[in-house]
């Protein structure tokens, strides 16, 4: 199991783009996988959690201003981006609510092991998953109503009770887990991430249901459809890293990271049984593009980020030199 978990932590990105890959191709696994996407977000949410260093976290506690600046950009201003997109460019209505939902949903938990995967800031990611997933529940339904008219019919309390109970489960298994097999955990970092792409081919395994009978039905449009998910991705990853460019490299790299990943999944739920169809073709394909664009953007990310690398390793050092006398 080591082994296979080090494989997948080594090839992580692949790995990922394999499970949308299996899912397309062969139907009744996404069938089969498309139960356990809850468990799925759970398991890459606690492999995300092993990856936390508090000593990274004491590093950014010295640029909470431009943290806070990151989330509030991929929180607000990517649905507000995209808002204006569909008042200039006026889609059908199916598509427009696709489009909202996909900007409105938060940041994904994805993005931890997307970020460690490309060599990113998984502390930054992190944390704009948890405070962007938190807050969700409330500021969701008055963005929905005021930029598509939607009444959507759900508890914030529930969903943040529901959300709670995923992220902080997770949170108290990873905590065991580093408690119990502390040397493991420490030796073995490539396994570590592995937990969570094996989670994540598992949730792009089930994220392909129906995908395949929308593109034996509708070949022209599904393609239309997922390189219009690729655009708004990309776009939005490489805008939101140019909007923080000055603030560093890996820092910027992971502001686009969390700007263009969504919690698709999240979208479905609060849609339920009153979304389009059109809607939820975009939205199947916009999972492709979450769970390709690693892969095609790795060799880019990976470069442009490799004069930053050994700064950032520098830092962590220093600050666990500082937190040395603590412990």
């Amino acid at each position: 199991m080591k082994n296979i978990l080090q494989f997948a932590g080594r090839n992580g990105a692949l790995v990922v783009i394999g499970g949308v890959v299996l899912g397309f191709g062969v139907p009744e696994l996404s069938d089969l996988a498309r139960p356990y996407l809850a468990f799925a977000i759970f398991a890459f949410t606690f492999g995300s959690f092993l990856k936390f260093d508090p000593n990274s976290f004491r590093v950014e506690t010295a640029h909470v201003s431009r943290t806070l600046l990151m989330l509030a950009w991929a929180t607000f201003g990517v649905p507000l981006a995209v808002f204006s997109l569909i008042v200039l460019f006026k889609p059908s209505p199916g598509l427009a609510q696709g489009l909202i939902f996909w900007a409105l949903v938060p940041t994904s938990p994805a993005c931890v092991p997307f970020a460690a995967i490309l060599g990113l800031n998984t502390t930054i990611a992190l944390l704009a998953t948890i405070v962007a997933t938190a807050a969700t529940p409330f500021y969701l339904p008055v963005l929905a109503a005021a930029m598509g008219g939607y009444q959507l019919a759900f508890d914030p309390l529930d969903v943040s009770l529901r959300l709670v109970i995923i992220v902080g489960g997770a949170f108290l298994a990873a905590v065991a887990a580093k408690r119990f097999a502390a040397r493991f955990v420490r030796e073995n970092p490539e396994a570590m991430t592995g937990v969570a792409v094996l989670a994540l081919f598992l949730a792009g395994l089930g994220s392909m249901r129906g995908m395949n009978a929308y593109f034996a039905a509708q070949p022209r449009l599904v393609l239309e459809l997922i390189l219009l998910s690729f655009a708004l991705l990309l776009g939005f990853q490489f805008l939101g890293a140019l909007l923080f460019w000055r603030s560093g490299r890996t820092p910027a790299l992971t502001a686009g990271l969390i700007s263009g990943t969504r919690t698709i999944t999240l979208a479905w739920v609060v849609l339920g049984n009153d979304i389009a169809p059109l809607a939820d073709m975009f939205l199947a394909s916009a999972m492709v593009a979450k769970y390709a664009a690693p892969a095609l953007t790795k060799w880019l990310i990976t470069r442009l980020n490799g004069v930053e690398l050994p700064k950032i390793q520098a830092a962590a050092a220093e600050a666990e030199r500082l937190a040395a006398p603590e412990r």
